[in-house]
Protein backbone atom coordinates (compact mmCIF):
# COMPACT_ATOMS: atom_id res chain seq x y z
CA UNK A 1 0.00 0.00 0.00
CA UNK A 2 1.58 3.59 -1.05
CA UNK A 3 1.83 5.81 1.64
CA UNK A 4 -0.32 9.01 1.00
CA UNK A 5 2.14 11.95 0.91
CA UNK A 6 0.81 14.86 3.11
CA UNK A 7 2.07 18.54 1.51
CA UNK A 8 1.37 21.03 3.93
CA UNK A 9 0.67 24.76 2.98
CA UNK A 10 3.06 26.97 5.06
CA UNK A 11 0.12 29.95 4.67
CA UNK A 12 -2.89 28.67 5.66
CA UNK A 13 -1.94 25.38 7.48
CA UNK A 14 -4.38 22.93 5.00
CA UNK A 15 -2.99 19.30 3.49
CA UNK A 16 -2.31 18.61 -0.07
CA UNK A 17 -1.48 15.09 -1.34
CA UNK A 18 0.64 16.19 -4.63
CA UNK A 19 3.31 19.26 -5.34
CA UNK A 20 1.00 19.90 -8.56
CA UNK A 21 -2.42 20.51 -5.96
CA UNK A 22 -0.83 22.73 -3.54
CA UNK A 23 0.80 24.81 -7.07
CA UNK A 24 -2.76 25.28 -7.99
CA UNK A 25 -3.61 26.34 -4.65
CA UNK A 26 -1.14 28.69 -3.63
CA UNK A 27 -1.81 30.19 -7.34
CA UNK A 28 -5.02 31.14 -6.41
CA UNK A 29 -5.35 31.67 -3.14
CA UNK A 30 -1.79 33.04 -2.19
CA UNK A 31 -0.89 34.21 -5.46
CA UNK A 32 0.91 37.92 -3.59
CA UNK A 33 0.72 36.74 0.24
CA UNK A 34 4.25 36.53 0.99
CA UNK A 35 4.69 39.52 -0.74
CA UNK A 36 1.90 41.56 1.40
CA UNK A 37 3.70 39.57 4.11
CA UNK A 38 6.77 41.50 3.80
CA UNK A 39 4.30 44.06 3.04
CA UNK A 40 2.91 44.36 5.96
CA UNK A 41 5.38 43.11 8.31
CA UNK A 42 7.40 46.46 7.31
CA UNK A 43 4.27 48.06 7.77
CA UNK A 44 4.20 47.20 11.46
CA UNK A 45 7.85 47.80 11.98
CA UNK A 46 7.47 51.42 10.60
CA UNK A 47 4.33 51.75 12.44
CA UNK A 48 6.14 50.75 15.96
CA UNK A 49 9.12 53.33 15.02
CA UNK A 50 6.26 56.41 14.75
CA UNK A 51 4.71 55.23 17.53
CA UNK A 52 8.52 55.25 19.89
CA UNK A 53 9.37 58.31 18.71
CA UNK A 54 5.98 59.88 18.98
CA UNK A 55 5.80 58.67 22.89
CA UNK A 56 9.35 60.08 23.14
CA UNK A 57 9.02 63.47 21.56
CA UNK A 58 5.59 63.33 23.88
CA UNK A 59 7.92 63.06 27.24
CA UNK A 60 10.23 65.21 26.00
CA UNK A 61 8.21 67.87 25.29
CA UNK A 62 6.43 67.31 28.59
CA UNK A 63 9.15 67.53 30.71
CA UNK A 64 10.55 70.71 28.53
CA UNK A 65 6.88 72.45 29.38
CA UNK A 66 7.55 71.52 33.16
CA UNK A 67 11.13 72.89 33.41
CA UNK A 68 9.90 75.78 31.19
CA UNK A 69 7.23 76.23 33.35
CA UNK A 70 8.91 76.01 37.27
CA UNK A 71 11.36 78.59 35.87
CA UNK A 72 8.65 81.10 34.78
CA UNK A 73 6.71 80.43 38.28
CA UNK A 74 9.99 80.82 40.32
CA UNK A 75 11.34 84.13 38.01
CA UNK A 76 7.75 85.58 38.47
CA UNK A 77 7.58 84.75 42.48
CA UNK A 78 11.15 86.89 42.54
CA UNK A 79 10.27 89.49 40.80
CA UNK A 80 6.72 90.33 42.41
CA UNK A 81 7.24 92.18 45.19
CA UNK A 82 6.10 90.32 48.69
CA UNK A 83 2.57 92.30 48.88
CA UNK A 84 1.25 91.16 45.68
CA UNK A 85 2.38 87.51 46.89
CA UNK A 86 -0.69 85.52 48.26
CA UNK A 87 1.18 81.89 49.53
CA UNK A 88 -1.91 80.64 50.78
CA UNK A 89 -1.00 78.73 53.23
CA UNK A 90 1.84 76.94 54.87
CA UNK A 91 1.97 74.34 52.72
CA UNK A 92 4.43 73.34 50.30
CA UNK A 93 6.68 75.72 50.91
CA UNK A 94 10.68 75.52 50.53
CA UNK A 95 11.35 78.79 52.55
CA UNK A 96 10.48 78.75 56.44
CA UNK A 97 12.18 81.43 58.56
CA UNK A 98 11.67 83.79 61.44
CA UNK A 99 13.62 87.34 62.29
CA UNK A 100 12.42 89.31 65.23
CA UNK A 101 11.39 92.84 65.52
CA UNK A 102 11.73 95.57 67.92
CA UNK A 103 10.35 99.15 67.39
CA UNK A 104 11.40 101.90 70.00
CA UNK A 105 9.95 105.51 70.26
CA UNK A 106 11.23 107.25 72.47
CA UNK A 107 11.94 104.34 74.67
CA UNK A 108 8.74 102.91 74.76
CA UNK A 109 8.29 99.75 72.63
CA UNK A 110 5.89 99.93 69.96
CA UNK A 111 3.31 97.09 69.52
CA UNK A 112 3.39 94.86 66.28
CA UNK A 113 -0.19 93.86 65.70
CA UNK A 114 -0.89 90.26 65.14
CA UNK A 115 -2.22 88.66 61.45
CA UNK A 116 -0.25 91.14 59.57
CA UNK A 117 -0.11 89.88 56.20
CA UNK A 118 -3.22 87.54 56.95
CA UNK A 119 -6.83 87.76 55.57
CA UNK A 120 -9.26 85.49 54.62
CA UNK A 121 -7.83 83.24 51.34
CA UNK A 122 -4.59 85.30 51.80
CA UNK A 123 -1.23 84.57 53.40
CA UNK A 124 1.73 87.26 52.37
CA UNK A 125 4.98 85.58 52.54
CA UNK A 126 5.94 88.06 55.46
CA UNK A 127 3.30 87.80 57.86
CA UNK A 128 2.75 88.04 61.71
CA UNK A 129 0.33 85.19 63.61
CA UNK A 130 0.25 87.19 67.17
CA UNK A 131 1.38 90.17 68.76
CA UNK A 132 5.23 89.04 69.54
CA UNK A 133 7.75 90.42 67.72
CA UNK A 134 8.16 87.09 65.51
CA UNK A 135 8.23 87.85 61.72
CA UNK A 136 7.19 84.60 59.89
CA UNK A 137 9.21 84.61 56.32
CA UNK A 138 7.93 82.02 53.71
CA UNK A 139 7.29 81.09 50.45
CA UNK A 140 7.16 78.34 47.49
CA UNK A 141 10.36 79.32 46.25
CA UNK A 142 13.83 80.51 48.51
CA UNK A 143 14.19 84.04 47.94
CA UNK A 144 15.29 87.08 49.53
CA UNK A 145 13.04 89.57 51.30
CA UNK A 146 13.75 93.08 52.75
CA UNK A 147 12.56 94.27 56.20
CA UNK A 148 11.03 97.52 53.60
CA UNK A 149 8.54 94.47 52.09
CA UNK A 150 7.13 93.63 55.57
CA UNK A 151 6.34 97.41 56.40
CA UNK A 152 4.70 97.61 52.95
CA UNK A 153 2.64 94.61 53.85
CA UNK A 154 1.87 96.15 56.96
CA UNK A 155 1.00 99.42 55.34
CA UNK A 156 3.52 101.22 57.84
CA UNK A 157 6.43 104.25 56.63
CA UNK A 158 9.95 102.57 57.08
CA UNK A 159 12.90 103.70 55.32
CA UNK A 160 16.08 105.58 56.05
CA UNK A 161 14.52 109.00 57.05
CA UNK A 162 11.19 107.98 58.29
CA UNK A 163 9.61 105.12 61.06
CA UNK A 164 5.83 105.62 60.69
CA UNK A 165 5.18 109.61 61.36
CA UNK A 166 8.87 110.14 62.78
CA UNK A 167 11.40 111.08 60.52
CA UNK A 168 15.17 112.67 61.34
CA UNK A 169 14.34 116.33 60.68
CA UNK A 170 12.77 116.17 64.64
CA UNK A 171 14.85 112.96 65.62
CA UNK A 172 17.43 110.18 65.20
CA UNK A 173 16.69 106.95 63.60
CA UNK A 174 18.86 104.06 63.90
CA UNK A 175 18.24 100.33 63.04
CA UNK A 176 20.89 97.28 64.39
CA UNK A 177 20.89 93.75 63.55
CA UNK A 178 21.94 91.00 65.76
CA UNK A 179 23.38 93.51 67.97
CA UNK A 180 25.14 95.30 65.16
CA UNK A 181 24.47 98.74 63.69
CA UNK A 182 23.19 98.65 60.24
CA UNK A 183 22.68 101.29 57.66
CA UNK A 184 20.89 99.54 55.33
CA UNK A 185 17.42 100.22 56.41
CA UNK A 186 14.45 99.23 54.46
CA UNK A 187 16.83 97.43 51.90
CA UNK A 188 18.00 95.20 54.52
CA UNK A 189 17.43 91.78 53.81
CA UNK A 190 16.21 89.63 56.61
CA UNK A 191 18.03 86.20 57.31
CA UNK A 192 17.03 83.55 59.71
CA UNK A 193 16.94 83.90 63.93
CA UNK A 194 17.64 87.87 63.67
CA UNK A 195 17.10 90.22 65.75
CA UNK A 196 16.43 93.65 64.42
CA UNK A 197 15.87 96.61 66.59
CA UNK A 198 14.48 99.65 64.96
CA UNK A 199 15.10 102.85 67.75
CA UNK A 200 13.66 106.38 67.28
CA UNK A 201 14.60 109.39 69.27
CA UNK A 202 13.57 112.92 69.61
CA UNK A 203 15.38 116.21 69.76
CA UNK A 204 15.03 117.00 72.93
Amino acid sequence: MTEEIKIRCEICDRSFNSQESIGMHNKAKHSSSKEEQKITKSTRVHYKKIRNYGIFILIFGFAVWGVYALMTSSNSYNNLPASEINIGSHKNIALHIHSDLKILINGNETLIPANIGIAPGIMRPLHKHDATEEIHIEGPYKRDFTIGEFFQIWGRIFNSNCIFDYCTDKGTLKMSVNGKENVEFQNYFMQDKDEILIEYNSFK
